[in-house]
Protein backbone atom coordinates (compact mmCIF):
# COMPACT_ATOMS: atom_id res chain seq x y z
CA UNK A 1 0.00 0.00 0.00
CA UNK A 2 2.61 2.42 1.02
CA UNK A 3 4.15 1.57 -2.70
CA UNK A 4 1.07 2.60 -4.17
CA UNK A 5 0.78 5.37 -2.42
CA UNK A 6 4.07 6.49 -3.54
CA UNK A 7 3.55 5.77 -7.18
CA UNK A 8 -0.11 8.08 -6.70
CA UNK A 9 2.28 11.05 -5.57
CA UNK A 10 3.99 10.96 -8.96
CA UNK A 11 1.97 12.74 -11.62
CA UNK A 12 3.41 12.60 -14.67
CA UNK A 13 5.31 15.66 -16.55
CA UNK A 14 3.39 17.87 -19.27
CA UNK A 15 0.10 19.44 -19.41
CA UNK A 16 -2.04 16.32 -19.52
CA UNK A 17 -1.70 14.34 -16.14
CA UNK A 18 -3.38 10.64 -14.49
CA UNK A 19 -2.61 9.58 -11.24
CA UNK A 20 -3.98 6.57 -10.41
CA UNK A 21 -4.04 2.72 -8.68
CA UNK A 22 -6.80 0.97 -9.79
CA UNK A 23 -9.77 0.34 -8.77
CA UNK A 24 -8.79 2.41 -5.70
CA UNK A 25 -8.34 5.77 -6.95
CA UNK A 26 -7.78 7.45 -11.00
CA UNK A 27 -7.94 10.96 -11.53
CA UNK A 28 -7.76 12.68 -14.99
CA UNK A 29 -6.76 15.92 -16.40
CA UNK A 30 -7.71 17.35 -19.45
CA UNK A 31 -5.94 20.66 -20.10
CA UNK A 32 -7.55 21.21 -23.04
CA UNK A 33 -10.88 20.50 -22.54
CA UNK A 34 -9.96 22.36 -19.18
CA UNK A 35 -11.69 19.12 -16.83
CA UNK A 36 -10.74 16.52 -13.89
CA UNK A 37 -12.36 13.40 -13.72
CA UNK A 38 -12.35 11.39 -10.66
CA UNK A 39 -12.83 7.36 -10.16
CA UNK A 40 -12.85 5.53 -7.02
CA UNK A 41 -13.53 2.06 -5.34
CA UNK A 42 -14.03 0.81 -8.63
CA UNK A 43 -17.55 1.43 -10.05
CA UNK A 44 -18.51 3.10 -7.50
CA UNK A 45 -17.45 6.70 -7.04
CA UNK A 46 -16.61 8.73 -10.20
CA UNK A 47 -16.66 12.91 -11.23
CA UNK A 48 -16.33 15.02 -13.26
CA UNK A 49 -15.49 18.84 -12.95
CA UNK A 50 -14.80 21.50 -16.24
CA UNK A 51 -13.27 24.91 -15.74
CA UNK A 52 -16.86 26.53 -16.97
CA UNK A 53 -18.34 25.25 -13.46
CA UNK A 54 -19.97 22.19 -14.81
CA UNK A 55 -19.44 19.37 -11.58
CA UNK A 56 -20.68 15.97 -11.57
CA UNK A 57 -20.77 13.59 -8.68
CA UNK A 58 -21.97 9.88 -8.48
CA UNK A 59 -21.71 7.22 -5.60
CA UNK A 60 -23.76 4.60 -6.81
CA UNK A 61 -25.93 3.40 -6.53
CA UNK A 62 -26.60 5.70 -3.53
CA UNK A 63 -26.60 9.49 -4.87
CA UNK A 64 -25.49 11.54 -7.30
CA UNK A 65 -24.51 15.56 -7.74
CA UNK A 66 -25.10 18.04 -10.75
CA UNK A 67 -24.24 20.93 -11.53
CA UNK A 68 -24.76 22.92 -14.85
CA UNK A 69 -24.56 26.35 -15.13
CA UNK A 70 -25.44 26.37 -18.74
CA UNK A 71 -28.79 25.01 -17.84
CA UNK A 72 -28.85 26.88 -14.56
CA UNK A 73 -29.60 23.98 -12.93
CA UNK A 74 -28.30 21.87 -9.66
CA UNK A 75 -29.59 18.60 -8.81
CA UNK A 76 -29.01 15.65 -6.39
CA UNK A 77 -30.47 12.12 -6.47
CA UNK A 78 -30.75 9.90 -3.82
CA UNK A 79 -31.68 6.11 -5.03
CA UNK A 80 -33.10 7.52 -8.04
CA UNK A 81 -36.22 7.83 -9.00
CA UNK A 82 -36.87 7.87 -5.49
CA UNK A 83 -35.31 11.12 -4.02
CA UNK A 84 -34.81 13.92 -6.40
CA UNK A 85 -33.78 17.52 -5.62
CA UNK A 86 -33.42 20.26 -8.21
CA UNK A 87 -32.74 23.82 -8.10
CA UNK A 88 -32.85 26.28 -11.19
CA UNK A 89 -32.10 29.77 -11.48
CA UNK A 90 -32.13 31.22 -14.85
CA UNK A 91 -31.16 34.69 -14.91
CA UNK A 92 -33.91 37.05 -14.88
CA UNK A 93 -35.81 39.17 -12.11
CA UNK A 94 -35.18 38.23 -8.48
CA UNK A 95 -36.98 35.44 -7.14
CA UNK A 96 -37.20 33.30 -10.66
CA UNK A 97 -36.99 29.95 -9.59
CA UNK A 98 -37.55 26.21 -10.28
CA UNK A 99 -37.19 23.80 -7.42
CA UNK A 100 -38.86 20.46 -7.17
CA UNK A 101 -38.08 17.93 -4.03
CA UNK A 102 -39.30 14.19 -4.26
CA UNK A 103 -38.89 10.90 -1.86
CA UNK A 104 -41.74 9.43 -3.80
CA UNK A 105 -44.28 7.66 -3.18
CA UNK A 106 -44.36 9.65 0.24
CA UNK A 107 -43.55 13.22 -0.35
CA UNK A 108 -43.53 15.31 -3.81
CA UNK A 109 -42.77 19.37 -4.06
CA UNK A 110 -42.47 21.75 -6.97
CA UNK A 111 -42.06 25.73 -6.87
CA UNK A 112 -41.84 27.51 -9.76
CA UNK A 113 -42.13 30.92 -11.17
CA UNK A 114 -42.03 32.07 -14.56
CA UNK A 115 -43.00 35.44 -14.40
CA UNK A 116 -42.67 38.79 -12.25
CA UNK A 117 -45.00 38.11 -9.02
CA UNK A 118 -45.91 34.11 -10.17
CA UNK A 119 -45.41 31.60 -8.18
CA UNK A 120 -46.94 27.82 -8.40
CA UNK A 121 -46.63 25.57 -5.70
CA UNK A 122 -48.12 22.06 -5.43
CA UNK A 123 -46.81 19.25 -2.44
CA UNK A 124 -47.93 16.26 -0.68
CA UNK A 125 -47.47 13.79 1.69
CA UNK A 126 -49.29 10.69 0.30
CA UNK A 127 -51.86 9.42 0.91
CA UNK A 128 -52.88 12.05 3.50
CA UNK A 129 -51.87 16.09 2.56
CA UNK A 130 -52.38 17.62 -0.83
CA UNK A 131 -52.02 21.09 -1.32
CA UNK A 132 -50.38 24.14 -2.92
CA UNK A 133 -50.79 27.57 -4.04
CA UNK A 134 -50.54 29.89 -7.03
CA UNK A 135 -50.50 33.63 -7.68
CA UNK A 136 -53.59 32.86 -10.66
CA UNK A 137 -55.63 30.54 -9.27
CA UNK A 138 -55.26 30.85 -5.71
CA UNK A 139 -53.99 28.03 -3.08
CA UNK A 140 -55.48 24.53 -1.86
CA UNK A 141 -55.60 21.79 0.47
CA UNK A 142 -56.55 19.05 1.27
CA UNK A 143 -56.72 16.13 3.91
CA UNK A 144 -58.19 13.01 2.74
CA UNK A 145 -60.67 11.90 2.86
CA UNK A 146 -62.02 14.03 5.20
CA UNK A 147 -62.13 17.29 3.06
CA UNK A 148 -60.30 20.66 1.34
CA UNK A 149 -59.97 21.74 -2.90
CA UNK A 150 -57.67 20.31 -5.27
CA UNK A 151 -57.01 22.07 -8.41
CA UNK A 152 -55.87 21.10 -11.74
CA UNK A 153 -56.47 17.27 -10.97
CA UNK A 154 -58.00 14.67 -13.41
CA UNK A 155 -59.19 17.19 -16.07
CA UNK A 156 -60.91 19.68 -13.60
CA UNK A 157 -60.13 23.22 -12.51
CA UNK A 158 -60.58 22.87 -9.37
CA UNK A 159 -62.54 19.74 -7.05
CA UNK A 160 -63.92 20.17 -3.60
CA UNK A 161 -64.98 17.38 -1.64
CA UNK A 162 -66.11 16.76 2.25
CA UNK A 163 -65.85 13.22 3.70
CA UNK A 164 -65.65 11.81 0.10
CA UNK A 165 -67.32 10.17 -1.12
CA UNK A 166 -70.23 12.14 0.64
CA UNK A 167 -70.21 15.16 -0.81
CA UNK A 168 -68.18 16.39 -4.06
CA UNK A 169 -67.97 19.86 -6.09
CA UNK A 170 -65.81 19.53 -9.40
CA UNK A 171 -65.15 23.02 -11.27
CA UNK A 172 -64.32 22.92 -14.89
CA UNK A 173 -64.53 26.14 -17.37
CA UNK A 174 -66.83 27.78 -15.29
CA UNK A 175 -68.86 24.97 -14.83
CA UNK A 176 -70.03 23.44 -11.53
CA UNK A 177 -71.03 20.19 -10.97
CA UNK A 178 -72.05 18.36 -7.38
CA UNK A 179 -72.34 15.52 -6.41
CA UNK A 180 -73.94 13.93 -2.92
CA UNK A 181 -72.66 11.58 -2.76
CA UNK A 182 -70.05 10.87 -5.66
CA UNK A 183 -71.37 9.41 -8.41
CA UNK A 184 -74.93 8.75 -7.54
CA UNK A 185 -77.07 11.89 -7.57
CA UNK A 186 -75.79 15.27 -9.47
CA UNK A 187 -76.73 18.70 -10.54
CA UNK A 188 -74.62 21.36 -12.11
CA UNK A 189 -74.34 24.39 -14.40
CA UNK A 190 -72.78 27.02 -15.47
CA UNK A 191 -72.59 29.14 -19.16
CA UNK A 192 -73.86 26.86 -21.54
CA UNK A 193 -74.23 24.26 -19.34
CA UNK A 194 -76.87 21.92 -17.65
CA UNK A 195 -77.08 18.20 -15.91
CA UNK A 196 -78.78 16.57 -13.74
CA UNK A 197 -79.62 12.90 -12.47
CA UNK A 198 -79.83 9.86 -10.15
CA UNK A 199 -77.53 7.17 -10.91
CA UNK A 200 -78.83 4.55 -12.25
CA UNK A 201 -82.06 5.96 -13.02
CA UNK A 202 -81.53 8.97 -15.30
CA UNK A 203 -79.34 11.32 -16.10
CA UNK A 204 -79.00 14.43 -18.93
CA UNK A 205 -76.21 17.16 -19.74
CA UNK A 206 -76.80 19.91 -22.02
CA UNK A 207 -74.55 22.15 -23.89
CA UNK A 208 -75.01 24.77 -25.76
CA UNK A 209 -73.68 28.66 -26.75
CA UNK A 210 -74.90 31.94 -26.94
CA UNK A 211 -74.40 33.94 -30.52
CA UNK A 212 -75.56 37.16 -31.79
CA UNK A 213 -79.59 37.13 -33.29
CA UNK A 214 -79.83 39.21 -36.21
CA UNK A 215 -83.66 39.14 -36.13
CA UNK A 216 -84.35 40.41 -32.68
CA UNK A 217 -80.60 42.08 -32.08
CA UNK A 218 -79.88 40.25 -28.48
CA UNK A 219 -78.98 36.83 -27.84
CA UNK A 220 -79.60 33.31 -28.95
CA UNK A 221 -79.13 30.03 -27.62
CA UNK A 222 -77.42 27.15 -30.28
CA UNK A 223 -77.08 23.59 -28.70
CA UNK A 224 -73.95 21.95 -28.77
CA UNK A 225 -74.75 18.48 -27.13
CA UNK A 226 -77.40 16.95 -25.39
CA UNK A 227 -76.25 13.24 -23.83
CA UNK A 228 -79.19 11.08 -21.98
CA UNK A 229 -78.87 8.05 -19.85
CA UNK A 230 -81.32 6.21 -18.74
CA UNK A 231 -80.52 2.71 -16.22
CA UNK A 232 -77.06 3.21 -16.96
CA UNK A 233 -75.24 1.83 -18.33
CA UNK A 234 -78.00 -0.15 -20.35
CA UNK A 235 -79.29 2.49 -22.44
CA UNK A 236 -77.62 5.95 -23.50
CA UNK A 237 -78.27 8.60 -26.38
CA UNK A 238 -76.13 11.54 -27.36
CA UNK A 239 -76.13 14.19 -29.65
CA UNK A 240 -72.85 15.95 -30.12
CA UNK A 241 -71.78 18.65 -32.24
CA UNK A 242 -75.00 19.99 -33.51
CA UNK A 243 -73.39 23.59 -34.18
CA UNK A 244 -71.36 21.99 -37.02
CA UNK A 245 -71.69 20.87 -40.35
CA UNK A 246 -71.72 17.29 -39.64
CA UNK A 247 -73.32 16.67 -35.98
CA UNK A 248 -73.44 13.37 -34.48
CA UNK A 249 -76.04 11.22 -33.01
CA UNK A 250 -75.43 7.97 -31.21
CA UNK A 251 -77.65 5.57 -29.31
CA UNK A 252 -76.62 2.51 -27.02
CA UNK A 253 -78.28 -0.47 -26.24
CA UNK A 254 -75.92 -2.15 -23.74
CA UNK A 255 -74.94 -4.67 -24.32
CA UNK A 256 -76.79 -5.71 -27.42
CA UNK A 257 -76.24 -3.02 -29.84
CA UNK A 258 -75.05 0.25 -30.70
CA UNK A 259 -74.58 2.97 -33.74
CA UNK A 260 -73.38 6.36 -34.25
CA UNK A 261 -73.92 8.37 -37.13
CA UNK A 262 -73.30 11.94 -39.13
CA UNK A 263 -74.11 13.24 -42.54
CA UNK A 264 -70.87 11.14 -44.19
CA UNK A 265 -70.28 8.43 -41.21
CA UNK A 266 -71.78 5.94 -40.43
CA UNK A 267 -70.94 2.93 -37.44
CA UNK A 268 -73.07 0.06 -36.22
CA UNK A 269 -72.13 -1.95 -33.32
CA UNK A 270 -73.44 -5.02 -31.85
CA UNK A 271 -72.43 -7.83 -29.02
CA UNK A 272 -70.80 -5.44 -26.34
CA UNK A 273 -68.30 -7.63 -24.10
CA UNK A 274 -66.23 -5.43 -21.22
CA UNK A 275 -67.44 -2.34 -23.28
CA UNK A 276 -65.47 -3.84 -26.46
CA UNK A 277 -68.19 -4.76 -29.56
CA UNK A 278 -67.66 -8.27 -30.98
CA UNK A 279 -69.08 -7.18 -33.89
CA UNK A 280 -68.53 -3.60 -35.43
CA UNK A 281 -69.26 -1.96 -39.37
CA UNK A 282 -67.64 1.80 -40.12
CA UNK A 283 -68.28 3.23 -43.01
CA UNK A 284 -66.57 7.19 -44.14
CA UNK A 285 -67.68 8.60 -47.35
CA UNK A 286 -65.29 11.65 -47.87
CA UNK A 287 -62.24 9.16 -47.27
CA UNK A 288 -63.80 6.02 -48.61
CA UNK A 289 -63.09 3.98 -45.94
CA UNK A 290 -64.57 0.73 -44.93
CA UNK A 291 -63.99 -0.90 -41.44
CA UNK A 292 -64.87 -4.53 -40.24
CA UNK A 293 -64.05 -5.73 -37.08
CA UNK A 294 -64.90 -9.19 -35.55
CA UNK A 295 -64.53 -10.31 -31.76
CA UNK A 296 -62.40 -6.93 -31.28
CA UNK A 297 -59.40 -7.13 -31.14
CA UNK A 298 -58.98 -10.53 -32.95
CA UNK A 299 -59.77 -9.47 -36.97
CA UNK A 300 -59.68 -5.64 -38.68
CA UNK A 301 -60.68 -5.23 -42.53
CA UNK A 302 -60.27 -1.83 -43.21
CA UNK A 303 -59.08 0.09 -46.60
CA UNK A 304 -60.00 3.81 -47.20
CA UNK A 305 -57.64 6.64 -49.26
CA UNK A 306 -55.07 7.43 -46.79
CA UNK A 307 -55.74 4.06 -44.15
CA UNK A 308 -55.62 0.25 -44.80
CA UNK A 309 -55.64 -2.06 -41.84
CA UNK A 310 -55.93 -6.08 -41.70
CA UNK A 311 -55.20 -7.30 -38.14
CA UNK A 312 -55.93 -11.28 -37.34
CA UNK A 313 -54.05 -10.56 -33.75
CA UNK A 314 -51.93 -12.13 -32.10
CA UNK A 315 -50.47 -13.22 -34.98
CA UNK A 316 -50.81 -10.00 -37.57
CA UNK A 317 -51.44 -6.77 -37.93
CA UNK A 318 -50.56 -4.29 -40.50
CA UNK A 319 -52.07 -0.80 -41.44
CA UNK A 320 -50.99 2.20 -43.05
CA UNK A 321 -52.14 5.61 -42.13
CA UNK A 322 -50.72 9.00 -44.18
CA UNK A 323 -47.74 7.20 -45.24
CA UNK A 324 -46.83 5.91 -42.07
CA UNK A 325 -46.53 2.21 -41.83
CA UNK A 326 -46.87 0.29 -38.46
CA UNK A 327 -46.38 -3.96 -38.53
CA UNK A 328 -47.22 -6.46 -35.30
CA UNK A 329 -46.68 -10.23 -35.49
CA UNK A 330 -46.95 -12.35 -33.15
CA UNK A 331 -47.78 -9.87 -30.49
CA UNK A 332 -46.40 -8.66 -28.74
CA UNK A 333 -42.67 -10.34 -29.80
CA UNK A 334 -42.27 -8.43 -33.20
CA UNK A 335 -42.92 -4.60 -34.19
CA UNK A 336 -41.79 -2.47 -36.80
CA UNK A 337 -42.85 1.09 -37.23
CA UNK A 338 -42.07 3.83 -40.52
CA UNK A 339 -42.74 7.07 -39.41
CA UNK A 340 -42.78 10.01 -41.87
CA UNK A 341 -42.48 13.73 -41.31
CA UNK A 342 -41.71 16.66 -42.65
CA UNK A 343 -38.76 17.22 -41.47
CA UNK A 344 -37.12 12.93 -41.23
CA UNK A 345 -37.92 9.13 -41.74
CA UNK A 346 -37.70 7.29 -38.79
CA UNK A 347 -37.93 2.98 -38.83
CA UNK A 348 -38.20 1.23 -35.46
CA UNK A 349 -37.72 -2.96 -34.83
CA UNK A 350 -38.45 -4.28 -31.55
CA UNK A 351 -38.08 -8.23 -30.86
CA UNK A 352 -39.69 -7.47 -27.51
CA UNK A 353 -37.83 -8.02 -25.32
CA UNK A 354 -34.49 -8.71 -26.52
CA UNK A 355 -34.05 -6.52 -29.69
CA UNK A 356 -34.61 -2.99 -30.20
CA UNK A 357 -33.30 -0.66 -33.47
CA UNK A 358 -34.40 2.85 -34.55
CA UNK A 359 -33.18 4.78 -37.13
CA UNK A 360 -33.93 7.99 -37.83
CA UNK A 361 -32.69 9.77 -41.27
CA UNK A 362 -32.85 14.04 -41.59
CA UNK A 363 -33.81 15.53 -44.85
CA UNK A 364 -30.98 17.33 -46.37
CA UNK A 365 -29.10 19.93 -44.94
CA UNK A 366 -28.49 22.90 -47.66
CA UNK A 367 -25.24 21.52 -48.62
CA UNK A 368 -26.35 18.39 -49.38
CA UNK A 369 -25.47 16.72 -45.97
CA UNK A 370 -28.09 14.18 -44.65
CA UNK A 371 -28.27 13.78 -40.44
CA UNK A 372 -28.65 10.47 -39.15
CA UNK A 373 -29.63 8.97 -35.68
CA UNK A 374 -29.69 5.36 -35.18
CA UNK A 375 -29.91 3.16 -32.11
CA UNK A 376 -29.76 -0.59 -31.18
CA UNK A 377 -30.00 -2.29 -28.10
CA UNK A 378 -29.46 -6.41 -28.24
CA UNK A 379 -31.20 -6.78 -24.18
CA UNK A 380 -29.26 -6.93 -21.71
CA UNK A 381 -26.17 -7.89 -24.11
CA UNK A 382 -25.31 -4.71 -25.60
CA UNK A 383 -26.72 -0.85 -27.12
CA UNK A 384 -24.85 0.77 -30.09
CA UNK A 385 -25.82 4.19 -31.40
CA UNK A 386 -24.79 6.56 -33.54
CA UNK A 387 -25.86 10.84 -32.92
CA UNK A 388 -26.33 13.06 -35.74
CA UNK A 389 -22.37 14.12 -35.27
CA UNK A 390 -21.30 10.67 -36.04
CA UNK A 391 -20.31 9.83 -33.35
CA UNK A 392 -20.39 6.09 -32.22
CA UNK A 393 -20.90 4.83 -28.83
CA UNK A 394 -20.81 0.85 -28.06
CA UNK A 395 -22.26 -0.37 -24.43
CA UNK A 396 -22.26 -3.94 -22.82
CA UNK A 397 -23.76 -4.69 -21.04
CA UNK A 398 -27.01 -2.15 -21.26
CA UNK A 399 -29.68 -3.61 -18.88
CA UNK A 400 -31.91 -1.18 -19.57
CA UNK A 401 -34.24 -1.63 -22.12
CA UNK A 402 -35.25 2.06 -21.96
CA UNK A 403 -32.83 5.20 -22.30
CA UNK A 404 -32.93 7.37 -18.75
CA UNK A 405 -29.49 9.34 -18.61
CA UNK A 406 -30.04 9.27 -14.48
CA UNK A 407 -30.79 5.76 -14.29
CA UNK A 408 -27.74 5.24 -16.63
CA UNK A 409 -25.62 7.10 -14.52
CA UNK A 410 -26.94 5.52 -11.21
CA UNK A 411 -26.98 2.32 -11.92
CA UNK A 412 -24.96 1.29 -15.39
CA UNK A 413 -21.59 1.56 -13.86
CA UNK A 414 -22.19 -1.70 -12.25
CA UNK A 415 -22.79 -3.59 -15.51
CA UNK A 416 -20.66 -1.19 -18.23
CA UNK A 417 -17.52 -3.84 -18.24
CA UNK A 418 -16.84 -2.56 -21.84
CA UNK A 419 -17.31 0.87 -23.70
CA UNK A 420 -16.11 2.09 -26.73
CA UNK A 421 -17.12 5.70 -27.83
CA UNK A 422 -15.79 6.73 -31.61
CA UNK A 423 -16.28 10.49 -32.61
CA UNK A 424 -14.86 12.38 -35.96
CA UNK A 425 -11.59 13.28 -33.70
CA UNK A 426 -11.86 10.83 -30.63
CA UNK A 427 -11.87 7.32 -30.14
CA UNK A 428 -12.26 6.16 -26.12
CA UNK A 429 -12.13 2.24 -25.33
CA UNK A 430 -12.88 0.74 -21.48
CA UNK A 431 -12.49 -2.52 -20.79
CA UNK A 432 -13.45 -4.02 -17.16
CA UNK A 433 -14.48 -1.07 -15.35
CA UNK A 434 -11.36 0.72 -16.75
CA UNK A 435 -8.73 -1.92 -15.99
CA UNK A 436 -7.61 -1.54 -20.02
CA UNK A 437 -8.12 1.99 -21.25
CA UNK A 438 -7.53 3.41 -24.45
CA UNK A 439 -8.23 6.76 -25.61
CA UNK A 440 -6.85 8.77 -28.50
CA UNK A 441 -7.80 12.50 -29.88
CA UNK A 442 -5.78 14.90 -32.09
CA UNK A 443 -3.81 16.34 -28.70
CA UNK A 444 -3.13 13.00 -26.64
CA UNK A 445 -2.54 9.24 -26.99
CA UNK A 446 -3.35 7.33 -23.60
CA UNK A 447 -3.37 3.33 -23.27
CA UNK A 448 -3.12 1.64 -19.64
CA UNK A 449 -3.23 -1.79 -18.18
CA UNK A 450 -4.03 -1.44 -14.61
CA UNK A 451 -1.40 -2.57 -12.70
CA UNK A 452 0.93 -3.49 -15.54
CA UNK A 453 1.69 -0.49 -17.74
CA UNK A 454 0.74 3.02 -18.61
CA UNK A 455 1.29 5.13 -21.82
CA UNK A 456 1.18 8.37 -23.11
CA UNK A 457 1.70 10.47 -25.88
CA UNK A 458 1.52 14.19 -25.32
CA UNK A 459 1.28 15.81 -29.22
CA UNK A 460 2.49 18.57 -30.58
CA UNK A 461 0.61 21.47 -32.39
CA UNK A 462 2.74 20.98 -35.86
CA UNK A 463 1.35 17.16 -35.42
CA UNK A 464 -2.38 17.38 -34.66
CA UNK A 465 -3.35 16.75 -38.33
CA UNK A 466 -5.66 14.31 -39.73
CA UNK A 467 -4.25 11.27 -39.95
CA UNK A 468 -1.41 11.48 -38.08
CA UNK A 469 -0.80 8.34 -35.23
CA UNK A 470 1.72 7.37 -32.72
CA UNK A 471 4.87 9.63 -31.61
CA UNK A 472 6.15 11.93 -34.09
CA UNK A 473 9.67 13.74 -33.09
CA UNK A 474 8.80 16.52 -30.62
CA UNK A 475 5.98 15.09 -29.02
CA UNK A 476 5.96 14.34 -25.12
CA UNK A 477 5.92 10.15 -24.38
CA UNK A 478 5.32 8.62 -20.70
CA UNK A 479 5.36 5.01 -20.11
CA UNK A 480 5.40 3.28 -16.18
CA UNK A 481 5.60 0.27 -15.25
CA UNK A 482 3.48 -0.71 -11.85
CA UNK A 483 2.37 2.44 -11.22
CA UNK A 484 6.07 3.99 -11.76
CA UNK A 485 7.96 1.40 -10.80
CA UNK A 486 9.97 1.63 -13.61
CA UNK A 487 9.55 3.99 -17.04
CA UNK A 488 10.48 6.97 -19.20
CA UNK A 489 10.07 10.30 -20.14
CA UNK A 490 10.59 11.31 -23.95
CA UNK A 491 10.11 14.78 -23.99
CA UNK A 492 11.72 17.97 -26.71
CA UNK A 493 13.22 19.35 -23.36
CA UNK A 494 13.53 16.41 -20.65
CA UNK A 495 14.58 12.88 -21.08
CA UNK A 496 15.32 10.15 -18.12
CA UNK A 497 14.52 6.82 -17.52
CA UNK A 498 12.29 6.34 -13.49
CA UNK A 499 13.02 3.90 -11.10
CA UNK A 500 11.41 2.68 -8.17
CA UNK A 501 8.96 5.39 -8.93
CA UNK A 502 10.99 8.18 -8.06
CA UNK A 503 14.31 7.68 -8.88
CA UNK A 504 15.31 9.60 -12.43
CA UNK A 505 18.32 8.87 -14.67
CA UNK A 506 19.06 10.86 -17.30
CA UNK A 507 21.60 9.93 -20.56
Amino acid sequence: MAALAGGCAVVPEGPRSRTYAWPAFRQDYDPYADSTSTRAAGPFFNATRRGDGFTQVNVAPFYSYTRDPSRFVEEQTFFYPIGLYRDKERRGWDGRLERKLQFLPVFYWNDVSFAPGHRELDYWFFPLVFGGSSTLEGSHFAVAPFGGNLKGVFGNDEIRFVMFPLYVELHRQGRTTYYLPFPIVKWGYGPGYRTYGVLPFFSRTEVWREVDDPVTGGKRQVPVADRWTVLWPLFRYDRDGMDRKYPREALLSYPLFGFTKTAVTFNFSMIFVLNYPMFSYTRAELTDTTILDLFWPVFRFAQGKNFEQYRLWPLWDYSVLNGNTALTVLWPLFWYFDDVTPWYREERYQVFPLFFANFKRYLPEPDGTVRTRDLVRVWPLLKYRKDVDDTVTFEMLSIFPFNDDKFDRTYGPFFKFFTVRAGPRETAVNLLFNIFSYEQDPNHIDLSLAPLFHWTVEKQAKDRLPDVYGPQPGDVEDFNLLYGLLGYHHGPEDRYTRLFWGLKIRP
